[in-house]
Parts: C-alpha cells; sequence; structure tokens
C-alpha cells in the first residue's frame, strides 16, 4: 500500500506535496484486509492519543470487540514519510524516527499482539538523512540490518539523535525501555532501469521482558 502511493507520487512528480495521511489512509486499508483475512472483526483508528501520553499521537491503532465493552488494543503502527534531502533537517528526521522505535516499544506493551514502525522513503532521502553523521553510525546499523536487533539506549547514548530523541519523549511517554528488540518484516522497493527510486520498511519492534525502564533522572543523566 505504501510503495503504491510511492509509485503514483513519482509518476505524477507530485511526491513532494503528499503527506503522511495520505499514506494513514492506506494503512487502514491494509490493516482491515489483514483482519479480515483472520477472521476477526478489528476496529482501526487513527491519530490516537494512548493514556497518560502528550506526545504526538500514534498514527494506527487496531482494537477489538473485548468484554463488557472495553476495547483491547490489538495493535499500533507508526509511520514515517521521508522525501527531502536537505542536509539541514537530516538530524531531525533520524531523531524522530528514533522516536518511533521508542514509542513502538512503550506500545508494545499495551498490545496483545504488535508493534510495527512502517517507513516510506526515497533513495536520495535515505542516503542523505542517514549517511551524514558520525555519532549516529551505530544506530544506523541498527536501522539497516535484517534480522532481529537488540537495541541497549544506554550503550547508544552516543548517538545525538538517541539523545534527542529520549529528551524530546521525557514525561511524554511510557514506559520508556532501556532496551528493545526490532525485526525487519518486510522492505519492498520500486525503481527504473535497475535503479531502486522507493522503498518501503515494516519493522516489528517489541519490549523485551527482562528490560528495566530509563526513568527520567537516567534520561537526564544520558
Amino acid at each position: 500500500m505504501l510503495l503504491s502511493h510511492a509509485a503514483h507520487g513519482l509518476a505524477t512528480s507530485s511526491v513532494e506535496g503528499m503527506g503522511e495521511i495520505t499514506l494513514r489512509d492506506g494503512l487502514i486499508v491494509a490493516a482491515a484486509a489483514m483482519g479480515a483475512k483472520s477472521k476477526r472483526s478489528w476496529i482501526i483508528d487513527r491519530e490516537v492519543l494512548p493514556p497518560g501520553w502528550s506526545d504526538s499521537a500514534v498514527d494506527l491503532v487496531a482494537y477489538r470487540n473485548g468484554n463488557a465493552g472495553s476495547l483491547p488494543i490489538v495493535g499500533a503502527v507508526e509511520l514515517k514519510w521521508w522525501r527531502r534531502t536537505d542536509k539541514a533537517n537530516a538530524s531531525n528526521r533520524r531523531r524522530d524516527l528514533i522516536k518511533d522505535f521508542i514509542r513502538a516499544a512503550a506500545l508494545h506493551k499495551l498490545a496483545e499482539e504488535f508493534a510495527f514502525v512502517a517507513l516510506l522513503c526515497t533513495a536520495d532521502s535515505w542516503s542523505s538523512t542517514t549517511g551524514i553523521s558520525e555519532s549516529d553510525k551505530e544506530v544506523m546499523k541498527l536501522l539497516s540490518g535484517s534480522g532481529v536487533q537488540k537495541w541497549n539506549l544506554a550503550k547508544l547514548k552516543g548517538s545525538s539523535s538517541v539523545r534527542a530523541a529520549l529528551k524530546s519523549l521525557d514525561g511524554k511517554v511510557s514506559p520508556i525501555s532501556k532496551n528493545l528488540h526490532s525485526e525487519l518484516l518486510s522492505y519492498r522497493t520500486i525503481g527504473d532501469a535497475g535503479k531502486t527510486t522507493a522503498f518501503a520498511k515494516v519493522w516489528s519492534v517489541r519490549r523485551p521482558q527482562s528490560t528495566s525502564d530509563l526513568s527520567s533522572a537516567d534520561i537526564k543523566a544520558m
């Protein structure tokens, strides 16, 4: 679904004007299809602010009908759309994507089944965003790797983007896990003449059972 929007935007030269709201609509279609495929009735909502959060809303949340009218969270998706190539804001893009991984780990504790981070990105934006910061080298390896990637945020405090993400989330999202695991579930590309022009990545993010949480004092110390 994400790549179909990218293909349309590239074909009509409207990529720059395409916003995340369009992509969220695509995610709703995908989530509804998966709910129907699993023969469960999901209630799907977008831009949801979980209880106790004061950061930005979660892009998509799927609920199910529970007992006594409750609505347990089945899963949630955080979405990012990178199409800018300016280096001036590259650090902000990296910070905001890392924020989504930290937020997804918190959502995993609230959800019954899944917490995903989805990224739609042009090849040029990926290159200009990820290839210019030495301090973020280790965390970029985690984002580029396949298989299960283990994040220890305390050990990643040398990353300026990790520190900025934690500072931005401190007191606004709970819990902030010291550790999280991510796994690349899907990587799909579109291109022209053998050259990739855009791609979509979807990661599963989970909070390990044995992890502890970072306090506000921990974050300030980092």
